[in-house]
């Protein structure tokens, strides 16, 4: 199970499936790996055919099962399915749902176009909401243009998770898509007043077993002279066939 599992999580889907197909009795550990891999690859019609199997064989999912198989759903649009699953699971297979499950049911909601729904379900959760389950929320409105719910999904989000640039960036982006520039404007200043700054865009690469790292607007490296005149020269080689080709048309 746990080699199963390296191998669907480090992108080798093909070689994780050849070992479950290769088992004669795969047990809940090899189910839950397979259905989370093939989950994580997008293939989310074949990971309710393992779950499916796997209650056909009468092995009872746990909490992690319950949460992969939630993901898959999410992840594939499958919102029948996913709903079917998240019902059955008290009085199917006795288990309470936690936050990770009622997380991934609304991403499900909301991803699916569902944002009312979702909004209630996640209102309703006796749970209390956290910045993951917000954060799915605010996502799904810029995806589906809602800007009341991103407005009151922002706001959650800003108190549980206040430190977060991020989240009032996204918020801000769907007040810009809307051209709610006065809403813009009042992010901006709250960001300022927090004092929240976006990190510096960072890269590295590694020549000659030595790591070279380079930052967003600092220009300390030994050899940038080089490395500038080196990507002006590799951006006028990119523009010269473009404007080639422009002046053909």
């Amino acid at each position: 199970g746990a080699l199963l599992d390296v191998y669907a999580k480090c992108g080798n889907i093909q070689v994780a499936s050849k070992l479950f197909n290769n088992s004669s009795q795969p047990d809940l550990v090899m189910f839950t790996a397979m259905i989370g891999g093939l989950a994580m690859h997008g293939r989310s019609e074949e990971a309710v055919k393992i779950f499916d199997q796997m209650l056909q064989s009468e092995i009872k999912p746990d909490h992690v099962a319950m949460t992969a198989i939630l993901s898959a759903c999410s992840h594939g649009g499958l919102l029948d399915k996913g709903r079917k699953y998240f019902e059955s699971m008290s009085d199917a297979f006795g288990i309470e749902p936690t936050i990770e499950h009622y997380a991934c049911m609304a991403d499900l909601l909301a991803r699916s176009g569902c944002l009312k729904e979702a909004y209630e379900f996640v209102s309703n959760m006796p749970c209390e909401a956290n910045a993951n389950v917000w954060g799915t929320l605010l996502g799904a409105c810029k995806m589906h243009h809602n800007v009341a719910l991103g407005q009151v999904a922002g706001y959650h989000l800003f108190n549980v998770e206040a430190g977060n640039i991020g989240n009032y960036v996204l918020l801000s982006n769907i007040y810009a898509a809307d051209r709610r520039w006065d809403r813009v404007e009042e992010l901006r200043k709250m960001m300022k007043q927090k004092d929240l700054k976006k990190p510096a865009g960072c890269s590295w690469i590694e020549v000659k077993q030595k790591l070279h790292i380079f930052i967003s607007g600092d220009s300390s490296h030994p050899e940038r002279c080089f490395i500038y005149n080196m990507l002006r020269t590799l951006d006028q080689q990119i523009k010269e066939p473009l404007e080639w080709i422009s002046t053909q048309g």
